[in-house]
Order: C-alpha cells, then sequence, then structure tokens
C-alpha cells in the first residue's frame, strides 16, 4: 500500500511539473526526484530478475540425480555451464535493462529542465548487448535481435551525448519524437529475449528438472506396498516438490509483469512521440541526426543543439493530454509493478 501512495504521488508530482514548471522550482525538483525513485525502484526489480537467469541455473542443479556416475558427470558439467554462460549473460541483461531505466530518468529529468545524466561507458553499453546471448537449452543461445543492438546503442548515444552537451532548456518534445524509433525496437528486442529465452527456455528448464527429479521418486515409491508409511512419504513428497515449484512459478509472474510494464511504458512514449509530432506518423526527424551521430566526436566542453524541426513549448491543449498521458500509464503500471516485486520477493 505504502508503495502504491508513493506511485500516486510521482505521478501527480510528474503531471504538474509539465503543467506549472519552471526552471530550478522545487516542484519540479521533486517530481524527478520521485520519477528517480521509481525508476530505481523498477531496475532494483529488473536486475532481481536478471539475476534470475544465473540462479535459476544454481536451482536446477539440486535436482540431478546423483546414483550414477553419469549423471554426476551431467550435474558437473551444468554447473559449469552456469558459471560459464549464465553468469556473465545475467550482468549484461542487467546493462540491457538499466538502459531503459537510465533513459526514462533522462526524460525525466528534461521534462523538468534538468541535466541529463549517464554514469555507463558507452563501450560498455555496446559490449553488452552485442554479447547479450542467453543459454535456452544444451548448446543453444538466444541473442539479443540485430535491430534491437542498435536501437539500443542509439538510445545509448542519445543519452550519451546530452549528458556531455550539458544541454536541457525545451527539448523534451524533440528527445521523445528522436528517441521513438530506436526506443520502439529495443524495447520490442528485450520483450523478446524475456520472453522466450527466460520464460520458454531457463524457466522451463528449470520447471522440467524439479518434475523429473520428484516424477522420478514418486515412481519408486508406487512400488513399495500400500500403508501408513507411503502415504506420509507421499505427503512429504507433493510438499516438497510443491515447494521447488513455487519459485519457478514466481519467476514466471515477475517475468511476464516486467513484460507488460516494458511494453506499455514503449505505448506511451510512443503515444507522446506522436502528440509531440503533432500527430504526424512520420515526423521531420532531421535534427535527429545530431544525437545519434559518432560519439567519437564530442568533447565534454560542446555545446549544441539540434535543428529544432519541432516547437519546443507545450501548448495548454498538449499539457492537459500529456497528464492524461501519465495517469492513463499510472493506472496500467501499478498493480504490474506491485505483481514483479511481490513474486521476486518469494
Amino acid at each position: 500500500m505504502r508503495f502504491q501512495k508513493k506511485l500516486k504521488v510521482y505521478f501527480s508530482l510528474l503531471a504538474s511539473s509539465l503543467i506549472i514548471s519552471s526552471c530550478g522550482t522545487s516542484s519540479t525538483i521533486q517530481s524527478a526526484q520521485k520519477f528517480g525513485e521509481l525508476a530505481s525502484r523498477f531496475e532494483e526489480n529488473t536486475n532481481n530478475l536478471a539475476d534470475d537467469i544465473y540462479n535459476s541455473c544454481i536451482r536446477k542443479i539440486q535436482f540431478f540425480q546423483v546414483d550414477t556416475s553419469e549423471s554426476n558427470e551431467a550435474r558437473d558439467v551444468a554447473l559449469k555451464d552456469c558459471n560459464d554462460l549464465n553468469k556473465p549473460t545475467a550482468r549484461q541483461a542487467r546493462d540491457a535493462n538499466k538502459l531503459v531505466t537510465d533513459y526514462i530518468r533522462a526524460i525525466a529529468k528534461l521534462a523538468s529542465d534538468d541535466v541529463v545524466s549517464f554514469d555507463n561507458e558507452l563501450d560498455k553499453v555496446k559490449e553488452s548487448l552485442d554479447n547479450l546471448s542467453i543459454p535456452i537449452s544444451s548448446g543453444n543461445t538466444l541473442s539479443l535481435p540485430s535491430n534491437a543492438v542498435d536501437g539500443g546503442i542509439s538510445i545509448a548515444k542519445f543519452l550519451f551525448r546530452w549528458a556531455t552537451a550539458d544541454f536541457r532548456e525545451g527539448v523534451l518534445k524533440e528527445a521523445v519524437v528522436c528517441t521513438d524509433k530506436p526506443f520502439q525496437v529495443y524495447t520490442e528486442g528485450l520483450k523478446f529475449v524475456f520472453d522466450e529465452a527466460y520464460i520458454n527456455g531457463i524457466l522451463d528448464q528449470e520447471l522440467f528438472r524439479v518434475q523429473s527429479y520428484y516424477n522420478y521418486y514418486a515412481a519408486l515409491l508406487r512400488q513399495n506396498p500400500d500403508g501408513p508409511a507411503r502415504d506420509r512419504a507421499f505427503r512429504q513428497l507433493q510438499t516438497e516438490s510443491f515447494n521447488a515449484i513455487q519459485p519457478v512459478l514466481e519467476r514466471q509472474d515477475a517475468a511476464l509483469a516486467y513484460i507488460s510494464i516494458i511494453g506499455k511504458t514503449s505505448n506511451t512514449h510512443s503515444e507522446l512521440a506522436k502528440l509531440f509530432s503533432d500527430g504526424e506518423d512520420s515526423p521531420d526527424l532531421s535534427s535527429c541526426s545530431t544525437y545519434f551521430g559518432d560519439d567519437s566526436s564530442i568533447s565534454v566542453s560542446t555545446q549544441f543543439v539540434g535543428q529544432k524541426t519541432l516547437n519546443s513549448e507545450l501548448t495548454i491543449d498538449e499539457l492537459i493530454t500529456v497528464k492524461k498521458i501519465i495517469l492513463d500509464y499510472q493506472e496500467e503500471i501499478e498493480p504490474l509493478l506491485i505483481q514483479m516485486e511481490e513474486s521476486l520477493e518469494r
């Protein structure tokens, strides 16, 4: 309940700041701070989800049979794969998700005329996105689609260039319109890889291993004579299997909530982009090349702006529409955020 109240306060402050903000006022600073708290909360949950790429693999190890030398060897190979493949992939998935929360923070700061910051190194982001390859079965992996990698790198360049240019005034509309296409492609890639590789790959493998393990011992129990002892053993086995399966199902719920949040965030961003480009499906993006160019040409002292093909000032009608879009977004993601958080706590 306290988290729900924080979300309501945050969205009220954000909507208010968009309507009555003036650079440097306490209300706009507080709005950005509240948005930062929300982004940090979401980032913490996505970190836990990314870590489960490794943790699920480790949980699965305990359900290997150890009654033969072959099964022992299979368990040792699986453990090595967890450390060699899943562990570095979890770190790369963290970086991939952090790019989204960094971008959300940047948009909030632009909304309140604050300075955009970006702590990640571009080379690190590129490396993580290029190498993100989630193991889905023995010898098989699923990577982030190449167009999603390109979209993510474009977003990282955008953040880096705005941060190094220290430019902030009146750029919210241009920022949202320029980044909409790469943001859509990137978030679609994240949804795809977490759905296919994490839910339908890693978690399905863990669930299969758990079920196979307990089915094996259930079959052994059925060979025993009927009686109270066998009944007690079956009940204990049932309890143990439920306790082993439940965390997998909870992680599935968390991942589905994550995918929904990413999708709804993407849709909301698209709504704002269309609004800020006067409803055009193909707005003039000529100024956007300034923000997605070669980062090697940037120095910290550089100051630049785009060609300003967009009118930077928000009209009253736009402000009202933005407020409605944000409030609708709140109502959609609030239960999903809670679902994700609660599922990852269990």
